[in-house]
């Protein structure tokens, strides 16, 4: 598990010479955006650097490795490499988010050298692994970042280690080692991705404001239960390592396959997602929106549909071209995402109408909800680029139409068509107004 990466515009693949060399200055540590954090951040950051340095000097005094360690080492670190380069196609296309860990699979790797070498060889593979990748890496992480999510697996491999202090790891992979030899596995994987994750999730929660969520920067199920699998087939090689060394081939065609699987979240996120404002799209809505209806008559609780139109969007397009009409919306869906309850459920219905599903809420309640949305809007100062050079779009206004249902009853789509009544009498009386229809 590593920082999420940055994601810079595209580079043409060509030769040195043809690249930006104000990038290649960048590389210099003078240079790095480390030094712009706060500075609450940049000492946590530090902290975390050298403690994985110390880590990583006393692990070798603590004892010295031998030729075997370094060689099974090197055989590792074989495997980590042709695993790189077959699952380079796949990383080309992922898509990373910079408000969760970004989760790896070569922490397999690392963690099958933790069971099988001593402390100091297994933290110079995690070194060399994350150098190589980076290396090979076509979008090249800033440095900081890079050494900043080395320290955190040295850390997470490092306290896993004192779990397995006590233990003779020439019999921690087979037969005799019984069912404590599992469960001390099991609690040292556990150890690390803890460890690891939560280092991550700190630096996080330190550089987001204004109001970070522990909870939505934590990693998805489906991505910590990749990272445990990982964690999982490193044991696994471990375990084939020490008995047979040449079967060890054969986990790369079932790596590969759980790298690929990586893709499939994504895509059926994207299949979701309104691609320009990061909100659900309509029919991603409609399907929560459903199931939370079916929830509201099972708690016999009401809830409410907001329609949310932007008045007279098409001068904004026709005024500052439509790319700045494009970072209005994005505005927007930001805006009412942070005004809404994170069980609340917000999504794009089509061109400037975004929707709003409250749960637990009355008429009195909702009218409130839509009146606060309508002037977040209204406050709105959104910077936009344009031919002209920079500029800032305020004074929109919206108009909302809403209807609440304190019993939950009717459908989904009887619910929108309300709410869209509403808003198109909002429209008609004036815009930049709410109007709620009668409960449902």
């Amino acid at each position: 598990m590593t920082v999420p990466r940055a994601r810079p515009p595209g580079q043409d693949a060509g030769e040195l010479t043809r690249r930006d060399r104000s990038g290649l200055l960048a590389m210099a540590p003078t240079r790095w955006d480390l030094w712009s954090l706060r500075p609450r951040a940049l000492t946590y950051v530090l902290t975390v650097d050298l403690l994985a340095v110390a880590v990583l000097v006393a692990a070798f005094v603590w004892r010295p490795a031998d030729a075997r360690d370094w060689m099974v080492a090197g055989l590792l670190f074989l495997g980590a490499a042709v695993h790189a380069e077959a699952a380079r196609h796949i990383e080309r296309i992922r898509i990373t988010r910079d408000d969760r860990p970004f989760i790896d699979l070569k922490s397999m790797w690392t963690f099958a050298g933790l069971l099988l070498v001593h402390l100091g060889p297994a933290l110079v593979l995690v070194t060399v692994t994350f150098a190589y990748w980076w290396i090979r890496n076509e979008q090249h992480p800033p440095p900081h970042r890079w050494t900043f999510s080395w320290a955190t697996v040295v850390l997470g491999t490092g306290a896993a280690a004192l779990v397995l202090v006590d233990f003779d790891k020439s019999t921690l992979l087979t037969a005799a080692a019984g069912p404590k030899g599992l469960v001390l596995i099991a609690l040292a994987a556990l150890v690390r991705w803890t460890v690891n994750h939560g280092l991550v999730v700190g630096i996080i929660l330190l550089i987001s404001s204004p109001t970070p969520s522990v909870r939505r920067h934590l990693a998805s199920p489906a991505d910590t239960l990749l990272g445990l699998g990982a964690l999982a087939l490193g044991a696994a090689l471990a375990v084939l390592a020490s008995a047979s060394p040449w079967l060890v081939p054969i986990l790369l065609v079932p790596v590969i396959m759980l790298h690929r699987g990586v893709l499939v979240d994504q895509f059926r996120q994207a299949s979701r997602t309104d691609p320009k404002t990061g909100l659900v799209n309509g029919a991603a809505w409609a399907e929560l929106a459903g199931k939370e209806l079916a929830r509201a008559r099972r708690m016999r609780h009401g809830l409410a549909v907001l329609m949310v139109d932007l008045d007279n969007f098409k001068a904004v397009n026709d005024a500052h071209g439509h790319l700045a009409g494009d970072e209005v919306l994005r505005a927007v869906a930001a805006t009412l995402s942070a005004e809404v309850r994170a069980y609340d459920a917000v999504g794009r219905f089509g061109g400037e109408e975004f929707v709003v599903l409250l749960s637990a809420v009355d008429t009195a309640s909702a009218t409130r909800a839509a009146e606060r949305l309508r002037a977040r809007i209204h406050a709105l100062d959104v910077a936009v680029d344009g031919p002209g050079g920079s500029k800032r779009i305020r004074g929109l206004t919206a108009s909302v139409g809403c209807v609440a249902s304190p019993t939950a009853s009717g459908s989904v789509d009887e619910l929108v068509g309300a709410a869209d009544s509403a808003l198109y009498e909002a429209k008609r009386a004036g815009r930049d107004r709410v109007v709620c229809a009668p409960p449902a």
